[in-house]
């Protein structure tokens, strides 16, 4: 069935914490009052156009409204002005993420969010009230296979055509997030991060994805994360899926993501039985 439902986008830049950020809102133009609010948040070397079309769907399919914004350092919001430092992931969840929320009056979070995102998203969950948290290829310990990962698209930004495709999302901040990045994540200093210990705080349902072929974790990873959530969670190990799954399985993505929203009791909006028939245009 295809929803043509009309969905009104407007993209505002936001001072937050003297900071501008570039944000984008999507709600569907029906009318229909909810609280709960899809909040997207960006991969390690993406930005809220990463998302490509998920958000859309979700919104045409929930009737949610949607949240997507680029973080400081990525996209059309401002540069960093320091290098990333051990707690680089805590400050983006428990600093710039809040800010984000209260300038967009968004109180009732439902977190979407792809690798950092996803981490992020659990950071966020343990410390303050979360309707859910979607976490796609979420990572929280440095895992060699992580570091594998990232020498190989070091290679990738060297010789490859990974650094123009960054700078059309970018532009001239490329090269500063692509090496607080990979230097983060390859340094010696990192190699005790791991938050795992935060999970059993998170008291909201939890829906994990990871490709089994996910080129930055093992499939042990979402175990262990499914493990440590101290509420109810899902782990969906997605097959032939690398480490995007939200554009490599795009139909098992969109369809688990549905029906863990469908499932949120508190997320109702009287078109409960409506979400499982559509699918998205």
């Amino acid at each position: 069935m295809v929803d043509s439902t009309e969905i009104v986008t407007v993209d505002v830049e936001l001072d937050v914490n003297g900071v501008r950020l570039a944000t984008r809102s999507m709600a569907p133009d029906s009318g229909a009052e909810t609280s709960v609010t899809l909040v997207f948040l960006h991969e390690g070397l993406g930005s809220m156009e990463t998302w490509r079309r998920l958000p859309e769907e979700l919104v045409r399919a929930t009737g949610l409204p949607a949240l997507l914004y680029d973080r400081r350092g990525y996209g059309r919001s401002d540069p960093l002005d320091e290098p990333w430092g051990r707690d680089y992931l805590h400050r983006y969840a428990l600093d710039e993420l809040p800010g984000v929320l209260g300038a967009c009056n968004v109180q009732r979070p439902l977190l979407v969010g792809h690798s950092d995102g996803g981490t992020i998203a659990l950071l966020y969950a343990a410390r303050f009230p979360t309707v859910g948290v979607v976490a796609e290829a979420a990572h929280v310990f440095v895992e060699e296979a992580a570091r594998a990962g990232i020498r190989r698209t070091i290679e990738a930004w060297r010789g490859g055509d990974l650094k123009p495709r960054l700078e059309r999302i970018h532009g001239d901040k490329t090269a500063q997030i692509f090496r607080s990045w990979s230097d983060t994540w390859l340094a010696p200093w990192f190699d005790s991060w791991n938050v795992e210990h935060e999970l059993a705080a998170i008291d909201c349902p939890v829906l994990l994805l990871q490709g089994d072929r996910d080129e930055y974790a093992t499939p042990q990873h979402l175990e262990i994360i499914a493990r440590g959530v101290g509420a109810p969670s899902r782990g969906v190990l997605l097959e032939g899926c690398g480490h995007a799954p939200h554009l490599q399985s795009r139909r098992p993505v969109f369809n688990e993501i549905l029906g863990f929203i469908a499932g949120l009791g508190e997320a109702k909006t009287g078109r409960m039985e409506r979400w499982r028939s559509r699918s998205p245009h």
